[in-house]
């Protein structure tokens, strides 16, 4: 099993993922860099009329060490917000002008008067708009059981997130709902993509790649977060009837498709996503099977663009080559689906050290791409990747849509200039439909 270390902070401490474990990484990344500041908009943004198709790039928070995992969200149609966390608090940006610009750090205020308290500062947020018009809020609370990621909660609020309800337990132990993930269906319910691991290990070591495997369920809510249900169906990957091995389904991220089914998609071993289905909103789910595009074992986010209806994919296109040579997030890429998650097509590059914006997936026979050691590292055929050295590190997107843009938040970090080499920036990158279609220069 690939160990799942590469959620948490720091690259210096990704060298070693083997020895160590995820919860390190976090402490180590509090010591070293969770500090603020740095909020003067001159630094944020830089022009981008230069690249055909791009509107605006630049940092929404700037780098610093460890690693942000940032979630963006759009609860109005006036203001973007960009959630993360802070010294073990919730706090937020807001841009008024569609991200372009984003304003101080501010925290998150509860009603009775105090923060709102993280289990950690990567804490995996998801920011709604509930049919009543109230704003629902779920994210990782304070540890229940050591060694492992915290409760998931859920707060609503009535002001427009001035102040914020307190907590309903969703998941009072050990879980976690991948940031930008929970989704309000047509029908109001709530459907929150859920995942744990299991592990014979009872604390930090649990996370190492020999000593648990991921599986995925869903939290779901009718009465916009009072009360939480759990789905029928928990997920993962069997090979060949369980011969081969059980594997796993993370950090799902899930949408509804026109038919009001659901589609959900998570990040495996096998050099590709798996998606699964549910016809009942959420409560029942298909078998997971290979989705048509090669993959590292790394985050997606999905979408609905709203001019057309289509599916939008944003996530680290790889080859299991590349995976398995340390490149497996230097390229973040964006492909669109008009038949609900069955082919693949107009595939664009965010980011990438090379010029490729499709990547074969690997055969479909399923195969698993384990790498020994989870580290980065700089490619030396430079006429291969001409953009090198880069960030390499680029992951846990999250995306929202106005009008004809489309705006995408993301960790860049990991071999870039300065402050970028052994940290990580939000950066924000806004882009064009039209280019995305391919109807425009």
């Amino acid at each position: 099993m690939l160990n799942r270390q590469d959620r948490t902070p720091d690259s210096s401490q990704e060298r070693g993922a083997s020895q160590h474990s995820r919860r390190e990484f976090v402490k180590t990344a509090l010591a070293l860099g969770a500090s603020a500041g740095l909020d003067c908009l001159s630094a944020q943004s830089h022009s981008s009329a230069s690249k055909p198709g791009i509107l605006h790039e630049g940092y929404a928070v700037p780098a610093r060490k460890g690693v942000q995992e940032a979630t963006l969200a759009q609860p109005s149609d006036s203001v973007y917000w960009l959630l993360f966390g802070e010294k073990k608090q919730m706090v937020g940006k807001f841009s008024k002008d569609h991200g372009r610009t984003w304003g101080e750090t501010t925290p998150l205020a509860s009603v009775d008067g105090k923060g709102i308290a993280l289990g950690r500062d990567t804490a995996h947020h998801s920011l709604l708009r509930l049919r009543s018009g109230k704003l629902g809020l779920i994210y990782g609370g304070p540890y229940a059981r050591t060694g492992r990621d915290g409760t998931v909660l859920y707060r609503s609020s009535a002001d427009g997130g001035k102040t914020w309800s307190l907590p309903v337990v969703v998941d009072p132990l050990f879980a976690l709902c991948r940031s930008g993930s929970v989704r309000v269906l047509r029908s109001g319910r709530i459907v929150a993509p859920t995942l744990t691991w299991i592990s014979p290990a009872a604390g930090p070591e649990s996370e190492e790649e020999d000593a648990q495997m991921v599986y995925t369920w869903i939290y779901y809510s009718d009465d916009e977060g009072k009360t939480w249900q759990r789905s029928l169906s928990e997920l993962f990957i069997s090979l060949d009837g369980g011969r081969r091995g059980f594997y796993s389904f993370d950090e799902p991220v899930l949408e509804e498709l026109g038919d009001g089914s659901l589609i959900m998609i998570a990040r495996t071993q096998m050099g590709r996503p798996y998606k699964s289905f549910s016809k009942d909103g959420g409560v029942s789910w298909t078998k997971p099977a290979p989705v048509d595009l090669g993959s590292s074992p790394s985050p997606h986010t999905l979408g609905r663009i709203p001019s057309t209806g289509d599916l939008l994919i944003v996530w680290n296109q790889t080859s299991p080559e590349e995976c398995l040579n340390g490149l497996m997030r230097h390229r973040l890429s964006m492909a669109v689906s008009r038949d609900g998650g069955t082919t693949w097509g107009h595939f664009r590059n965010l980011e990438s050290l090379d010029d490729r914006s499709h990547v074969d997936p690997p055969p479909p026979e399923p195969k698993v791409y384990l790498m020994r050691d989870w580290k980065y590292i700089q490619p030396t055929d430079h006429q291969r990747y001409p953009h090198a050295p880069g960030c390499l590190r680029i992951s846990y997107p999250t995306v929202t849509f106005w009008k004809n843009e489309i705006a995408v938040a993301y960790d860049y970090g990991n071999g870039g200039p300065g402050d970028l080499a052994e940290g990580s920036a939000t950066k924000v990158k806004i882009v064009s439909v039209d280019w995305l279609y391919g109807k425009s220069a």
